[in-house]
């Protein structure tokens, strides 16, 4: 597999995607019902919105 040209440059400074087993990885990750909420709030508004624009167009 070919490199391109930013890859070539960087060569051995690129970050390896092998994980270490000697350090702590995040493995679940669970949203707080806050955040779920204010994302359900901001798709709800932006619904609304578009519902309003395309009736007054």
């Amino acid at each position: 597999m070919s490199l391109d040209s930013i890859e070539a440059e960087l060569g051995e400074g690129l970050a390896s995607n092998v994980i270490d087993d000697n350090e702590s990885n995040i493995v679940n990750i669970h949203p707080s019902d806050t955040w779920a909420t204010w994302r359900m709030e901001l798709v709800m508004s932006g619904f609304l919105q578009s519902g309003v624009s395309s009736q007054n167009s």
